[in-house]
Parts: C-alpha cells; structure tokens; sequence
C-alpha cells in the first residue's frame, strides 16, 4: 500500500476546503510531512518520498493567491533521505534540512527557497 501526501485549508470565512493531492510521484509512498507558513497565508510543505529504489526529499509551494504548485525534488544524493524539516521566514523565504547518507554516515543536508517579492 502506498501513502500520498494531501492538504486542505481553512478560512474563517468558508471553513475547510477540498482536500488537494500535492505529490503525484507514484513510484513509492510519501511520508513524514512537515508544513511551515509565512505570515502572509502562503506555505511550504516538504516530505519523503521513495522512487521505488531509495526516499528522497520532495516539495511543494501553496501561496494564497495561486493553491498548490507542482511538487519538486530539492535534493539528489545518491542515498535515501529521511526526516525532512522546514521553516519559513516572514518574507516567504525557506529553509528545508533533511538527513542523508553518503554511504558511509548519516549527513544533514538543507536547501533554500528564496521568495519572489510580489509586485503591486
């Protein structure tokens, strides 16, 4: 049985929404996610995911103006890579950090996500 990552949203103002599928990888189960918001609504989900051969780390974007985007690799070691976290700064910018192997210990890793500031 394979496991996918799913989100949905509440506003005060409708209440929950529908629940969106936001990995479509499906040659192996996600898991572990990790969700971090930005003060302006907008969020950064990031999880493992198995390709069928190892996990690797996988993300995707939700800002309010647009939902989900499309889900994307952030890293490509050679070894599976597990536990990933995330945080985000008040300007939308990003940190995600994962634990990975290099075949011979245990590494932690990070990618950064810089936000495009949004012109009025």
């Amino acid at each position: 049985m394979r496991s996918d990552i799913w989100a949905n949203r509440f506003t005060p103002a409708a209440g929950w929404g529908v629940a969106e599928l936001i990995e479509t990888d499906n040659a192996g189960g996600a898991s572990a996610p990790q969700v971090a918001l930005d003060p302006n609504g907008n969020a950064i989900a990031v999880w493992s995911q198995s390709d069928g051969t190892r996990s690797n780390i996988r993300v995707n974007r939700f800002t309010s103006a647009a939902g989900w985007g499309v889900a994307e690799l952030i890293e490509t070691g050679a070894y599976t890579a597990a536990f990933p976290q995330v945080a985000v700064d008040p300007d939308g910018n990003a940190v995600a950090v994962w634990e990975q192997s290099d075949g011979i210990r245990s590494n932690i890793w990070a990618n950064r996500f810089e936000s495009t500031p949004i012109q009025p």
